[in-house]
């Protein structure tokens, strides 16, 4: 199970990688709107990523509160 969620969070990292190159293609090309939605993909992608993580048992309470 750890391989899943490993496997996971290096495809969400990915898509987050698009979502921060996206960003700055808007910015440049002065869409706004394009960058200003990434911005929110971007945020969702992360807290996935955390969830993740979290799963994994990489992040998260100490063991001594285990």
């Amino acid at each position: 199970m750890q391989a899943f969620y490993g496997v996971g969070i290096v495809l969400l990292s990915g898509l987050a990688l698009a979502f921060a190159a996206g960003i700055i293609i808007g910015e440049a090309t002065d869409r706004w709107y394009f960058g200003g939605a990434l911005v929110g993909a971007l945020l969702i992608t992360y807290s996935f990523i955390i969830l993740l993580l979290r799963k994994m048992g990489v992040i998260g309470p100490r063991k001594a509160e285990r």
